[in-house]
């Protein structure tokens, strides 16, 4: 008896430390986004489609930088497709992601009398997906998810962040005067 209560003492006491360090971690994350958000001292860079868009998608897209000073505190990247809207906020402290909140919204289908879709209705959407990432040093450390996305991608760390790193770059080169 006395070896299974040392099994378990050894087992659980450092998943129960490390679930609260998580926890915290996650609670000084929080603070922070809402803190960014809060803020009326911000100052707004916005870029508009083919300024960082490799292609143009149907409905077009917006990225828009928010600086504290001369730091870039938050993205928010809105891409318009042709069935919905993307919308991604990238927080960043010290020029590190340390949170992004993604949703997508798709367009209320149209359907004729017969319940055959006909196209969509573009002035209503609903929201069907909602991704919360939550990042330490380049890391993700926790992920909520909610709903299914409308091309149902797999989250790849790499991708989104390398992603979030390219218009951090593009919102700078616009933000700072250059150099010559």
């Amino acid at each position: 008896m006395k070896n299974i209560n040392f099994i378990i003492v050894l087992f659980v006491i450092p998943l129960i430390g490390a679930s609260q360090g998580s926890d915290e971690l996650i609670l000084k994350i929080r603070a922070e986004f809402q803190r960014i958000n809060s803020s009326k001292y911000l100052e707004k860079i916005e870029l508009f489609n083919d300024d960082f868009m490799d292609y143009r998608t149907d409905g077009g897209g917006q990225l828009t930088g928010f600086f504290e000073k001369e730091q870039l505190v938050k993205i928010t990247e809105w891409i318009g497709l042709s069935q919905g809207t993307l919308i991604t906020d990238y927080y960043l402290k010290d020029g590190h992601l340390f949170f992004a909140y993604e949703q997508e919204y798709k367009f209320k289908n149209v359907v004729d009398e017969s319940g055959e879709w006909i196209g969509f209705n573009t002035s209503e959407e609903e929201i069907i997906f909602e991704g919360r990432y939550y990042f330490n040093n380049h890391v993700l450390t926790k992920k909520l998810i909610k709903g299914e996305q409308m091309f149902k991608q797999s989250f790849d760390q790499a991708e989104f962040l390398e992603h979030a790193n390219l218009i951090y770059q593009v919102l700078l080169k616009r933000k700072l005067p250059k150099k010559e």
